[in-house]
């Protein structure tokens, strides 16, 4: 009885609150103040787990039906802006971040080595500058091509369909989110740089070493040209150094010659210093003309600034036991063509350094 009477006196409050329209349609007004109170307080004082007679209720219930709609729609907004991203996001984060990292890896390491072998090439031989040294300023290039070529490789990943997914300002905070975003610029950059690594296959990584080690051998060329024939009596001395790689024998034409401080080579084998040097023993000719081994293209080419007579000849071995070098003495004494030399010379006493060859 006592359900019913409060029923009856809620519906009566409505139909009292809510007037007719023109159609006949009665309009309800949504129960406020002392109606809304004594509802709350009958709803509470009568369900029992959230039901009145197998009714469900609202626990929290609303004024206003469109506000507990709003509220129950925020709500939900609010779980799904907190949620991770799904595994199928991650990955085109992961892709998004790497493709344009694989590219500037690549353009960075290529700059670098180009740009750092031609400075090992010139700026490090003419000052002695170490490969160390040389790509420390390569990367100066590598850098600064980043910064040029950088918007060029964005815009170009934006028109190859590579896009950004929409997240929400909660989820590109979240630790897996950035986590992602990290890996995939890492891998991408040691991608691009490894592919970088094969401009190596198109360059002679030694080309600066060996041009290094020919200024380096410089004095020691002086030295045995200029004062090793005063010492052991004979018009020249020479040495030769064996290049395994080109499979060649090289040395410098002393001054006078007619192909003065030039770089002589001869490949590897040829003439008495190439026998030598294959052999590794010790070669003495009394009568170089005769011999089947002797080079005459040398003497021909101006190279000696004489013809040569006699030579000795004999090989330098490392620890290891490998030629690495060849000296040779040419025209013990002088002889006539020696002293013809110096007389044309206005007795500098220097007869043209080389050797037979």
């Amino acid at each position: 009885m006592m359900r019913r009477a409060a029923v009856a006196a809620a519906a009566g409050v409505a139909r009292r609150a809510s007037p007719t329209s023109a159609t006949g349609v009665t309009i309800i007004s949504v129960p406020t103040n002392s109606a809304t109170s004594a509802w709350r307080a009958w709803t509470a004082a009568n369900s029992t787990n959230g039901r009145i007679a197998g009714v469900t209720t609202a626990r929290a219930w609303s004024a206003t039906p469109s506000s507990g709609f709003a509220a129950s729609a925020t709500a939900s907004a609010a779980r799904a802006s907190s949620a991770p991203p799904s595994a199928e996001t991650l990955r085109k984060i992961f892709v998004f971040n790497a493709v344009p990292f694989v590219a500037f890896g690549f353009i960075d390491n290529t700059v670098l080595i180009y740009a750092g072998d031609a400075i090992d090439n010139s700026v490090g031989v003419a000052f002695g500058l170490s490969s160390l040294a040389a790509a420390a300023m390569g990367q100066i290039f590598s850098d600064t091509s980043g910064v040029l070529f950088g918007g060029a490789i964005e815009a170009w990943v934006l028109r190859a369909g590579f896009t950004q997914p929409v997240l929400t300002a909660e989820q590109n905070v979240m630790r897996v989110t950035r986590t992602t975003s990290t890996a995939g610029k890492v891998c991408g950059v040691v991608a691009g740089c490894c592919l970088g690594l094969l401009n190596l296959l198109l360059i002679d990584p030694h080309a600066a070493e060996k041009a290094k080690e020919e200024k380096e051998f410089t004095a020691v060329f002086r030295a045995i040209m200029d004062e090793g024939h005063n010492v052991v009596g004979c018009a020249a001395a020479s040495l030769w150094i064996v290049d395994y790689d080109k499979r060649e024998l090289w040395t410098r034409a002393s001054s006078g010659n007619a192909r003065d401080d030039a770089v002589v080579r001869r490949p590897f084998g040829c003439g008495i210093v190439g026998d030598v040097a294959a052999t590794g023993k010790v070669s003495n000719v009394s009568n170089c003309s005769t011999h089947p081994a002797f080079d005459v293209s040398v003497d021909a080419e101006g190279v000696t600034g004489f013809t040569t007579h006699s030579a000795l000849t004999g090989p330098v071995i490392d620890e290891r036991g490998r030629v690495v070098a060849v000296v040779q003495l040419v025209n013990k004494g002088g002889g006539k063509d020696g002293e013809g030399a110096r007389a044309s010379r206005g007795g500098r006493g220097e007869e043209g350094r080389g050797g037979e060859g």
